[in-house]
């Protein structure tokens, strides 16, 4: 793990895992980086300890619906809006994935789009470092492309 601003990296063979510490507790932020680095390793490890820091009342129930996608599956946006209370609000919860401070214990990288994976981190360029990053994410937790996400 090393330290850039106020984001905390955590290096993975397919890029690094940013966390933004400028929009949570310092503790937590180091404890979230030091989880996600002993998983990467390959550790077993529980992120239920790690609370998502205070956002609006959408995107704290976008990041709690997140949460429940299990391992190795995926959902859509529509999925993801739906249970979060706002079913047309498909593009609000690809803002609060975009937004996420906590990639992998929000894990986002299991929302895709109806027709494809969607974006990570901003970026929808599918050979860009997010993306591979997201595929590499998804492929560790045993996801197979060929998979439909739930709806």
């Amino acid at each position: 793990m090393y330290k850039l601003g106020m984001k905390l990296k955590v290096p993975t063979a397919a890029g690094d895992i940013v966390i933004d510490s400028l929009r949570m507790d310092a503790a937590v932020a180091r404890r979230a980086a030091k989880l996600i680095a002993q998983n990467i390793l390959g550790k077993r490890v529980s992120f239920s300890g790690i609370a998502t820091p205070k956002a609006s009342p959408f995107f704290a129930r976008c990041w709690r619906a997140c949460r429940s996608i299990p391992a190795g599956e995926t959902r859509t946006y529509r999925w993801l809006a739906t249970a979060a209370g706002s079913p047309l609000a498909v593009r609000a919860a690809g803002q609060a994935m975009r937004r996420n401070p906590l990639p992998m214990i929000v894990p986002c990288h299991r929302v895709v789009a109806a027709n494809g994976l969607g974006g990570f981190s901003g970026s929808d360029n599918p050979r860009g470092k997010e993306m591979k990053l997201k595929v590499w994410l998804l492929k560790r937790e045993g996801w197979k492309p060929e998979a439909q996400p739930a709806k």
